[in-house]
C-alpha cells in the first residue's frame, strides 16, 4: 500500500537491465537531461539513493522513500542493518551548532537518529540528537534537511569495499554464504561436478578458510583466481559484467 506523495516514476536503471525492462515495458527510455532533472527532484524531496553494490557497471539507482521502500523497512522495522551496504560515510553531529529541532530525526530514513532531553548552555531545556552508528546508511538524508548545517557527514572509521563489477559481488556474496562451490560447479547432471561440490563447500565452510579468503590480504588473489578460471572455460565475458 502506498503511504506517501512520491511518485512511482523515480528510480534508475542502466545498460542491459533498462534494456531489458524497457522492451518488456516495465520502464520508459529518458534522456540525460530528464534523468538529472529527476535525480535532482528526488535529493530535494529527501530520497534515500540505493544503488548497485558496484564501482563499475552499475545496473540501477533506486530512489527510496521512508515509508514505502521495503528495504529501509527492514531496517527501520526489524533492525536487519545488512540489508543494505552503506556508503564510506557516516553521520556526525555537531553539539554546538545543533538547535535540537528534530529535523534530523524525523528525515532518517531508518530511524538511526534519536533525540534525548539535554540542558544548553543557557540551562534552557532543549534536545539533542543521537545516532544509532550500527544502522547509519550515511545517505545525507538529515544533513539536507538540518537548516543550521549542524550534521554532516564525515569518512567512516573502517572502510567499506564495495566490488569491482557484478561477477566479483556474485563471487564474494557465494562466498559469503558458503555456496561459491554452486557456481563453480554448476552442471548437476555430472557426477564429477556433484563430487567436487561436496568436497569444496566443505572446505569453504571452514571459518579459517572462510575468513582468510575474505580477508583484504588474499580476497584479490582469489578472485584473480576465479576469473582466471572461468576465462579458461571460455566464460570469460562473465567476469566484465
Amino acid at each position: 500500500i502506498k503511504e506517501c506523495d512520491t511518485p512511482l516514476e523515480k528510480c534508475s536503471t542502466f545498460g542491459a537491465a533498462a534494456d531489458y525492462l524497457i522492451r518488456n515495458e516495465l520502464a520508459r527510455q529518458v534522456s540525460r537531461e530528464e534523468m538529472l532533472d529527476n535525480v535532482a527532484a528526488s535529493r530535494e524531496e529527501g530520497l534515500v539513493f540505493c544503488a548497485d553494490n558496484v564501482r563499475q557497471n552499475v545496473t540501477f539507482v533506486c530512489h527510496c522513500c521512508k515509508c514505502c521502500c521495503n528495504a529501509l523497512a527492514g531496517i527501520r522495522e526489524y533492525g536487519y542493518p545488512k540489508i543494505v551496504v552503506t556508503s564510506t560515510y557516516i553521520a556526525a553531529v555537531d553539539d554546538e551548532a545543533c538547535i535540537g529541532c528534530g529535523s534530523c530525526a524525523r528525515a532518517c530514513p531508518v530511524n538511526a537518529i534519536t533525540m534525548f532531553p539535554a540542558t544548553n548552555a543557557e540551562g534552557k531545556k532543549t534536545k539533542v540528537p543521537r545516532l544509532n552508528q550500527d544502522i547509519c546508511l550515511g545517505c545525507g538524508v538529515c544533513a539536507l534537511k538540518c537548516k543550521p548545517k549542524a550534521i554532516k557527514l564525515v569518512k567512516r572509521e573502517q572502510r567499506v569495499i564495495h566490488p569491482e563489477n557484478t561477477f566479483e559481488r556474485i563471487i564474494l556474496q557465494c562466498l559469503e554464504r558458503g555456496t561459491l562451490q554452486n557456481q563453480l560447479f554448476d552442471e548437476p547432471g555430472k557426477i564429477s561436478h556433484q563430487v567436487m561440490r561436496g568436497i569444496l563447500g566443505g572446505f569453504l565452510r571452514l571459518p579459517p578458510v572462510k575468513k582468510a579468503l575474505m580477508s583484504d590480504l588474499l580476497r584479490s588473489r582469489f578472485l584473480a583466481a576465479v576469473k582466471g578460471g572461468a576465462g579458461k572455460q571460455g566464460k570469460g565475458w562473465m567476469t566484465k559484467i
